[in-house]
């Protein structure tokens, strides 16, 4: 056999091999592309800000902590929201968590304040149907029990676009379907959620405390490229960084959230109602920074 004969048959396979490396990364499984997002979640907490019209109506907060074993994610949100000629104060928080293969495991969800006191918990059963048993409580204080079997990957809001993101280098046209549970309905919903667009924010890193308002004050920002969140059915909107993590948000009902440093967001809230509602246990307390 010639060296060039040699030297053809060596290239071929070499070429071979790198198309069946490259069919084997676009043929992975969901569960396989689950397990490698899980594995670069790294913990982090981020603070927000709510405001309609300009104006803050509340703070919230958004962590995510790990283990070699589990992901927990905890949100927290304290307000005062306008709803028609009423405001509604509210308090609440979420706390889900999941393999390091992004897999549910549970969650509790808890809201106190002007509307009236629940508790949601849920509880993905293994076996050969995975079901998603959630628990709530009555008028007449008696557990309610439903169930559903998802056929996708559940999420908390807050965290679905993870695994979008953590997947590979993202880009627009990117998707992913999943489902995310609707702590109002009660229930799972299917959906997609695709990369739409991608721009810079300016977000705050730090901040100092104005003498002359009594006020904190943006001292420093940086610059993140976010990328936009769709989802079909429309469930989700919002900027995400590259991580994930929530950037902004807005709803129809005119509230927005944008990320923040902790005395722009919970510090200054306390400032401005200092005796509106307390929770003992709230995420507000670790005072991380971006």
């Amino acid at each position: 056999m010639s060296r060039k004969v040699v030297g053809v048959a060596v290239i071929v396979f070499w070429a071979l091999g790198l198309a069946l490396l490259y069919q084997r990364n676009r043929t992975h499984s969901p569960q396989r592309s689950l397990a490698e997002a899980g594995m670069r979640v790294s913990p982090e907490t981020y603070y927000y800000t709510l405001q309609r019209s300009g104006v803050q109506v509340g703070a919230a907060s958004s962590s995510v902590d790990t283990t070699k074993e589990r992901i927990v994610a905890v949100d927290f949100v304290r307000g005062a929201i306008p709803v028609g000629k009423d405001t509604i104060k509210l308090e609440a928080r979420s706390e889900a968590r999941f393999t390091r293969g992004m897999r549910l495991r549970d969650f509790v969800i808890k809201a106190i304040g002007d509307l009236k006191p629940f508790t949601l918990r849920g509880v993905m059963q293994e076996g050969e149907d995975k079901t998603l048993r959630i628990t709530s409580i009555d008028g007449k204080g008696k557990p309610v029990t439903q169930e559903s079997v998802p056929e996708l990957p559940v999420f908390v809001p807050t965290i679905a676009p993870l695994p979008l993101m953590l997947e590979g280098e993202p880009k627009i046209g990117d998707s992913i379907a999943v489902a995310i549970f609707n702590p109002i309905s009660r229930t799972v919903n299917p959906v997609t959620l695709h990369i739409e667009a991608d721009s810079l924010f300016l977000v705050p890193d730090s901040a100092a405390f104005d003498s002359t308002s009594g006020r904190w004050v943006k001292a420093h920002q940086s610059s993140i490229r976010g990328w936009r969140i769709g989802s079909k059915p429309a469930a989700l909107t919002a900027w995400v960084d590259m991580s994930g993590r929530v950037l902004a948000a807005a709803e129809p009902g005119g509230i927005t959230l944008s990320r923040t440093t902790f005395e722009l967001s919970f510090a200054n809230w306390k400032l401005d109602h200092p005796t509106l509602m307390g929770v003992a246990s709230t995420q507000s307390g670790n005072r991380k920074r971006n």
